[in-house]
């Protein structure tokens, strides 16, 4: 019988979870998520084969559960990162900051993002990109009603390309401060 790691049952779960999230993770800097099996994520992690079916019934699952648990920090560290603006414009301004800041890459490697997927597991997938741009969107809204920002703007089309901006490493090549204008020009705010 396996050794149960923590002090009950649901802890010995988030734990083992945790590992083959972390084993996952690894493996994905190097490989794409097609070439991972389970028998692979469960020896990075330590555990047996047989858990990962105990905790994911299939690798879609694991990889939609995984995104979800990266989307999770990712956006606690994008809110703290706007916590303390005292208008929408400083919220922009600090979101561009914090997304720009983070070391995580859209929570999610590239090569798990590239892998093939249902249709529904496509729209799981997608779930966890519209919790990080809710973040933005509620700022946008805010910043609309207090007439920060145009009041014409399409807000989720807006908070996409927004997003699609920032996200990732190629948005670090640019100077902070010109990110920032240009976002808030796109917004419609006086520069």
């Amino acid at each position: 019988m396996p050794k149960i790691i923590g002090g009950s049952l649901e802890e010995h779960r988030e734990r083992t979870r945790e590992k083959i999230f972390a084993a996952l993770a690894e493996l994905l800097e190097t490989q794409e998520f097609e070439t991972i099996t389970f028998s692979r994520i469960a020896a990075a992690a330590g555990v047996g084969r047989t858990a990962m079916y105990n905790h994911f019934p299939d690798r879609e699952t694991l990889l939609i559960e995984y995104a979800i648990h990266e989307t999770t920090d990712y956006i606690t560290q994008l809110r703290a990162g706007v916590s303390d603006s005292a208008t929408p414009r400083e919220a922009v301004i600090a979101y561009v900051r914090t997304q720009l800041e983070l070391t995580v890459s859209f929570h999610v490697p590239q090569a798990a993002g590239r892998a093939a997927l249902t249709p529904d597991a496509a729209a799981r997938m997608r779930e966890h990109v519209v919790l990080i741009e809710e973040v933005l969107s509620t700022i946008v809204k805010a910043g609309i009603a207090e007439g920060d920002f145009s009041a014409d703007l399409d807000v989720t089309g807006t908070v996409r390309i927004i997003n699609g901006l920032l996200v990732g490493s190629s948005a670090k090549r640019y100077p902070r401060e010109a990110l920032e204008r240009f976002v808030l020009q796109g917004l419609g705010a006086t520069v």
